[in-house]
């Protein structure tokens, strides 16, 4: 597709970003993309706009009529604004899920940048995908929208479980290269394993079998600070080799996104 308008010349007032979802207020977007920003010396003010889902696609479309630069959108309203849109990039249609918007010939566009900056902060800290074995807890949109990602990047295999089976094997059948496997199952042992779901915001830990880790896994949580903390935990107990929460991947889907509205790559710390 064509590169959306990103001039950022001539600038009279804060380009206007936003992040849309519920709740938000505990979100460090505002501080990441200040500091994307201070590296360019852009003026932008970014709004933590939390709102339900009947609402949505009217805030959305009147944040963009008074000047809005660009948006994301977080959970639980990343399915939710699709038909609000009027159009979706490949990668956003693969992942079945919008995590960005922005404006494109006059058009409101969704993306999703989330698999790739998950795999940007994987690359970053040095963990091989191609050839791997991959093992995801969780069947629900945070799982739809990496496997793409993960896919280009050739694993040996994406193994996917989830507390009701059948849903691990809905998604499963969804991609080429991934299956299902009973969350009560022994074995294999996997290189990387991925705990996507949100059970963590709750204190809680998915069930780990032992069997899954050895002393070449690593172990992942899409979500960071003590929310992560269950999972990497009891991972450590079981052997992971290394264990990483998810700020990274926040900051590599950030600058994805800064990169759409501004045409600029952003440095991460």
């Amino acid at each position: 597709m064509n590169k959306p308008d990103t001039s950022t010349t001539n600038q009279t007032r804060p380009y206007q970003l936003a992040l849309f979802g519920h709740p938000v207020a505990h979100s460090q977007s505002p501080k990441i993309h200040q500091g994307f920003a201070a590296q360019f010396d852009l003026n932008i003010e970014y709004h933590l706009i939390d709102v339900e889902k009947d609402i949505l696609w009217a805030q959305v479309h009147q944040f963009f009529a008074q000047d809005g630069k660009g948006a994301n959108i977080t959970v639980p309203h990343k399915q939710h604004i699709i038909p609000a849109l009027d159009a979706i990039t490949e990668r956003a249609e693969l992942a079945g899920a919008v995590n960005t918007l922005f404006i494109q010939n006059n058009q409101l566009w969704g993306d999703n940048t989330d698999g790739a900056g998950f795999v940007l902060d994987l690359k970053s800290k040095g963990i091989t995908i191609k050839g791997q074995s991959i093992l995801i807890i969780g069947a629900g949109g945070a799982s739809k929208g990496i496997i793409p990602a993960l896919l280009t990047e050739c694993p040996n295999s994406i193994h996917i479980t989830n507390r009701t089976q059948a849903k691990a094997i809905e998604l499963a059948n969804q991609f080429d290269s991934c299956s299902a496997v009973n969350i009560d199952t022994t074995g294999p042992s996997y290189d990387l394993i991925i705990h996507a779901t949100s059970i963590g915001h709750q204190g809680l830990c998915p069930h780990l079998n032992s069997d899954w880790f050895n002393e070449h896994t690593t172990a992942y949580d899409l979500s960071y600070g003590q929310a992560a903390k269950p999972f990497l935990d009891t991972a450590k107990t079981l052997g992971a080799k290394a264990s990483h929460g998810g700020l990274g991947m926040l900051y590599g889907q950030a600058a994805l996104a800064f990169e759409i509205w501004f045409n600029k790559k952003a440095k991460i710390d």
